[in-house]
């Protein structure tokens, strides 16, 4: 637990006791490799926080193909913002890369701290904020920048990314091929 207090503490500025509070409402749950976490076409009323291991995001585009949008690991949150913001069914649908401890809490209670606690509503806004400056990010490194520079700037976000992650799964996130990922990366 340490590891999230402090990341709690440290990354969103959470108090001590606040931490201590919402980590009360948090279940530990561990998941093994290959599972969906959150299924497309369902409706999920969790939001987790990757205590260990790794996750994607993906969805079928219409010709069948799986397209990786978002990678997550140790530290990140999961959540389909259409099943949070909404209660849609989910567009997307996040696979565990590897065996995972996640940190769940129910939707419902997640929503009755923000109402109840000015502290955890903006540690909730920060979240928020923080996903949608790495969307902003994504989507700016996708439209003006080649494929070379897309791949050094995920290296650079995550380095242990090679390791974990299946190179179809890289080369899908990135829009290219894995040809085109294996040519770029013979010329380090």
């Amino acid at each position: 637990m340490n590891y999230i207090k402090e990341l709690f503490i440290n990354k969103y500025g959470l108090s001590p006791e606040n931490f201590d509070l919402f980590y009360s409402n948090i279940t530990e749950v561990n998941r093994s490799k290959g599972e969906a976490i959150i299924s497309k076409g369902e409706i999920h009323h969790s939001v987790y926080f990757i205590k260990k291991g790794a996750v994607r995001s993906y969805y079928i585009s219409s010709d069948g193909k799986e397209i990786t949008y978002w990678f997550g690991f140790e530290g990140d949150v999961i959540a389909s913002l259409g099943n949070f913001v909404e209660s849609k069914p989910s567009l997307e649908t996040i696979e565990l890369l590897e065996d995972v401890v996640l940190l769940k809490i129910d939707r419902t209670k997640l929503i009755e701290l923000y109402n109840t606690n000015v502290e955890l509503a903006n540690f909730g806004r920060q979240l928020a904020e923080i996903g949608l400056l790495e969307m902003e990010q994504q989507i700016l490194l996708n439209q003006v920048t080649d494929a070379k520079t897309r791949y050094l700037s995920l290296i650079e976000k995550h380095p242990q990314i090679l390791q974990r992650v299946k190179l179809g799964q890289i080369a899908s996130y990135l829009g290219i091929t894995q040809v085109t990922l294996s040519r770029i990366r013979a010329q380090k």
